[in-house]
């Protein structure tokens, strides 16, 4: 995805590979079909740094422009249609525009965007995280799951009164200030510019899966708040957790006093109604939510424990006896969102249609596995829940469980493709299918039908990879 040095070099050599072939080169197919995307990027980059307004879309030559999207499918301004995995970044587990959650945005926009009070739908939409989340007693709502989890460091570091945060390499909880760490190799280079030094002291970078590293930090420094991470696995579930990490690292957390925080953003309402922490049955101190939260609109939340989140509430003019923490938002709760999110969530409440998500994601997850198979290619599709990812190359033992080269394995799995990911995405596009990167999410709308294509436009890819003698 976005071209680095490396995807520069793998085009030119693809383009070398292909004039001696004399066919016609993937980029070349790609630029010719999406004209109207090129021109549109063109005219964005003069106003619209690099060109995106979302750095994960950075991609080479450019991105799409898309159009409109229903169910399980998407338009470009090409006029080209694609089985969407992006689905709004993981947000929209129903696919693009459920019936029920049209309806439910339509009738409260003729009620009105923004009343600037509460309302009863946010109410509602609280108490049915409370119902679906397990560590969820309390919530309080904001506007983005960047938003949630900076709340959350800040709501930690209130009710301990201390001021570190431990997060682990690979995982992302946002782009601001305290977690803006040591997101992609290599760890010691900071990952953006203009990160505070001061706050990026107070954040403590471990390795996922070390469960003796992260023991023995948390009984030799007093001073940290709480530890955060995405608890099914780093990356967005590209490096997965191992089971025994994850009920240790609460068991640790829990005797020193520090506030165990689950970034759910991307997992929350996917792996189950409640979660990865109900998936896998360990329940933290915080939570952060996002993207299902808000069945398609702008939305994110903390919820947590009662009187860890009772910092969010106010106090008494000159009661200094509790820690306080304000918390302001034009967009907390807002209607809109509300009415999107609760529908959403009443839809899944029963883990009926978050299984159905799941079984498409295993369907797809075999079919390429054949493919792989079929072709003699090494490789694998791999992924828990709806989250599908595939890896070239022998597959990591990471995957199956043994830790025992945990670190190395992370690299492998978080490169995945390595220089070919880019133009394998542009195979994908030209056989009516879209991507993020080299994996992505499966949604309720996904069928048979959806499912057997993009198989079929792998197949393609590998083969045409393979006649470049790229494999």
């Amino acid at each position: 995805m976005s071209g680095d040095a490396t995807d520069i070099r793998f085009a030119s050599a693809e383009r070398t590979s292909v004039a001696a072939s004399g066919q016609v080169s993937v980029e070349d197919e790609f630029v010719r079909t999406h004209r109207a995307s090129q021109h549109l990027y063109e005219q964005q980059a003069r106003i619209v740094p690099g060109g995106v307004t979302h750095s994960s879309r950075i991609f080479d030559p450019f991105p799409l422009f898309i159009r409109s999207s229903h169910g399980s499918h998407k338009h470009d301004v090409d006029g080209h249609e694609y089985v969407d995995y992006w689905m709004g970044h993981g947000a929209n587990l129903l696919g693009h525009g459920h019936p029920a959650v049209i309806e439910a945005v339509t009738r409260q926009s003729s009620l009105g965007f923004h009343g600037g009070g509460e309302n009863e739908t946010a109410l509602r939409w609280a108490e049915a995280v409370c119902d679906l989340v397990p560590s969820a007693e309390k919530v309080r709502f904001c506007a983005s799951g960047g938003e949630a989890t900076q709340m959350a460091i800040r709501v930690a570091r209130a009710f301990t009164g201390r001021d570190k945060i431990v997060k682990f390499q690979y995982h992302f909880h946002g782009w601001h200030d305290a977690v803006a760490h040591a997101i992609v190799p290599p760890f010691e280079k900071e990952w953006s510019s203009g990160v505070s030094r001061t706050l990026g002291a107070n954040t403590l970078v471990v390795p996922f899966n070390d469960l003796e590293t992260i023991t023995q930090l948390l009984a030799n420094d007093d001073g940290i708040a709480g530890v955060i991470l995405e608890p099914a696995g780093g990356n967005n579930d590209t490096i997965p957790v191992d089971i025994h990490f994850l009920r240790g690292l609460r068991e640790i957390t829990r005797s020193r006093g520090v506030l165990l925080i689950f970034d759910e953003v991307v997992t929350g309402f996917r792996y189950s109604p409640g979660g990865a922490q109900q998936y896998f049955g360990v329940a933290p101190d915080l939570t952060t939510l996002g993207k299902i939260l808000g069945g398609g609109l702008p939305a994110g939340a903390l919820a947590g424990r009662a009187d860890v989140m009772d910092v969010l509430a106010p106090r008494s003019p000159g009661d200094e006896s509790r820690a306080y923490v304000p918390h302001h938002g034009t967009w907390n709760g807002a209607p809109m969102a509300a009415a999107a999110g609760l529908a959403t969530l009443r839809l899944i409440q029963d883990g009926r249609l978050v299984k159905m998500a799941t079984d498409r994601a295993d369907q797809l997850r075999d079919g390429l596995n054949g493919v792989f198979a079929r072709h003699g290619v090494a490789g694998i599709a791999y992924g828990r829940s709806s989250i599908w990812k595939t890896y070239l190359g022998d597959p990591p033992r990471l995957l199956s469980g043994d830790v025992s080269r945990a670190d190395e394995e992370s690299r492998m799995l978080r490169t995945a493709w390595g220089p070919l990911a880019g133009i394998v995405r542009q195979c994908m596009i030209l056989n009516g299918v879209d991507t993020i990167g080299t994996g992505g999410f499966v949604s309720v709308a996904h069928d048979d039908e959806d499912i057997e294509r993009t198989v079929v436009a792998f197949d393609g890819t590998i083969q045409r990879l393979g006649g470049y003698g790229l494999l």
